[in-house]
């Protein structure tokens, strides 16, 4: 234990100094009495610091775009603009998976449709190719469908506690049967299998799994 000869007190823990008189203390330093804690970075700071790189990332491109156009003379320069929209979708993309980090699969289900719908966008923006509907979207389906069943088994959750998730994709892979019926699909295996698992998945719980499909409906339609 440290003792300041000053003030004549025991000092506990281990201190640099006498907290009265800031004189220095003799004797040996013992253990601190509680646990030091290590910092943790909280959800608000991780907001705060990821809000601030995408203002920097857009103040950034917004001076690269002026530049370009007034000064180089180059006024189709559009990456910057392209910069930003990816910048943006990113910073979403993490806010989301700071806000659902406690619930994977909501955070997987997320991620999943996003990974969709920036893959829809992309492609009419850079000439409507088809290989969104034609692979990323049944893809990112059927993987989606595999990681909702593990889930549910590994965590040994009842079928009506995930239900929902199964039949907002079942609806979204039904979607899928209009580029196929249209004959707008350029390659159209991908989305026909995903369309026909969906499909064998619902007979499956309707035909055995009635009665958990029609608790989670009462109890989403309830909330």
């Amino acid at each position: 234990m440290q003792y300041c000869p000053k003030c004549k007190v025991k000092v506990r823990g281990y201190k640099t100094e006498c907290p009265l008189c800031q004189g220095r203390l003799t004797g040996t330093p013992e253990d601190p009495a509680y646990p030091v804690l290590k910092k943790r970075v909280s959800r608000v700071s991780l907001l705060k610091i990821l809000t601030f790189i995408l203002a920097v990332i857009v103040i950034v491109m917004i001076s690269a775009r002026f530049l370009l156009v007034h000064q180089i003379g180059k006024p189709d320069s559009a990456w910057p603009g392209m910069v930003i929209m990816a910048s943006v979708v990113i910073w979403i993309d993490m806010v989301v998976a700071i806000m659902l980090r406690g619930n994977i699969l909501k955070l997987v289900t997320f991620e999943a449709y996003a990974v969709m719908v920036i893959s829809y966008l992309t492609d009419r923006v850079f000439g409507n190719r088809g290989w969104d509907i034609a692979w990323t979207i049944p893809m990112a389906l059927i993987v989606l469908l595999i990681f909702t069943i593990v889930i549910g088994l590994v965590t040994k959750a009842h079928l009506e506690d995930y239900v929902n998730y199964l039949i907002f994709d079942f609806i979204v892979a039904m979607i899928q049967l209009i580029p196929i019926i249209n004959e707008t699909n350029i390659f159209m295996w991908p989305a026909v299998i995903c369309v026909a698992i969906y499909l064998i998945l619902a007979a499956a719980i309707i035909l055995f799994r009635f009665r958990d499909l029609k608790n989670a409906s009462a109890k989403f339609w309830n909330m």
